[in-house]
């Protein structure tokens, strides 16, 4: 084999080890996403569970989820900030 064939071979296997990692890194972000929205609705339903009795709840959409997911506690203080206050 010529030098030529080698490099040519060379950038092929290159070219797909990249371009499997690209494909796969969207499918991380929507998983990473899927798992923060559901302990965000976790984080919700025992807030809600814990104050039922005091008549304070907050509201279980897909937005709070997501927030309190990404915030963890600060967000669910905020969210009570919010609702609190607007």
């Amino acid at each position: 084999m010529s030098l030529e064939v080698l490099a040519v071979y060379f950038l092929l296997l290159i070219l797909i080890a990249l371009g499997g990692k690209f494909i796969l890194s969207p499918l991380q972000l929507l998983l990473k996403i899927a798992l923060r929205g559901g302990a965000g609705l976790i984080f919700l339903v025992v807030f809600n569970l814990l104050f039922r009795f005091t008549g304070y709840d907050l509201p279980l959409n897909v937005y709070t989820a997501l927030y309190c997911g990404y915030l963890g506690l600060p967000g669910i203080i905020s969210l009570c900030f919010l609702k609190t206050w607007l």
